[in-house]
């Protein structure tokens, strides 16, 4: 916009300019600096703001997104368990005792100093996973029936957090 109010006012002012002119002198010796310098004149005019305009940067908005949970990673593993004592049978299994299973696969490959995938095979197996983790009540915590009341979940995960904290390989 601002460079269409340039060139109508560069245009205004060169009409005026040619008007006075051929007023003033009258003879035709001075068409040629009379048109062409003007015209160069608008044009450079023109440029030069065109020019200064798209040098400066226009200021752009970024918002950055973040997906997930913003709290505390304990706050969000609270607000599972929460959750999960009166979810269904699925959620439980698939979301809180996944995230013991793997603290205690963590626990055994930091304790034995054997891979996650070996000990997650060893787990699998009823033979081995007598001898890994000497003791059954622990693997039924964590790969038996879930319990079914909500009590019984949050009592469930408190003695399965204390066996996974107290295990030794």
């Amino acid at each position: 916009m601002k460079s269409l109010s340039l060139l109508f006012w560069s245009a205004v002012a060169y009409g005026v300019v040619l008007f006075l002119t051929v007023a003033v002198f009258p003879s035709a010796s001075t068409s040629l600096p009379l048109t062409g310098i003007p015209l160069i004149l608008i044009a450079t005019m023109i440029a030069r703001n065109l020019a200064r305009r798209s040098t400066i940067p226009a200021v752009s908005k970024t918002t950055v997104v973040q997906a997930g949970f913003k709290g505390s990673p304990v706050q969000f593993l609270s607000g599972q368990i929460k959750v999960a004592a009166d979810s269904t049978d699925s959620y439980f299994d698939n979301i809180l005792r996944a995230r013991l299973r793997e603290l205690m696969i963590s626990k055994v490959a930091l304790q034995t100093g054997m891979e996650s995938g070996t000990v997650r095979r060893l787990l699998s197996d009823p033979g081995e996973r007598r001898e890994l983790l000497h003791d059954e009540a622990t693997y039924g915590m964590l790969y038996g029936p879930p319990p079914r009341t909500g009590a019984a979940r949050m009592n469930m995960i408190d003695e399965a957090v204390d066996l996974i904290g107290a295990w030794k390989g």
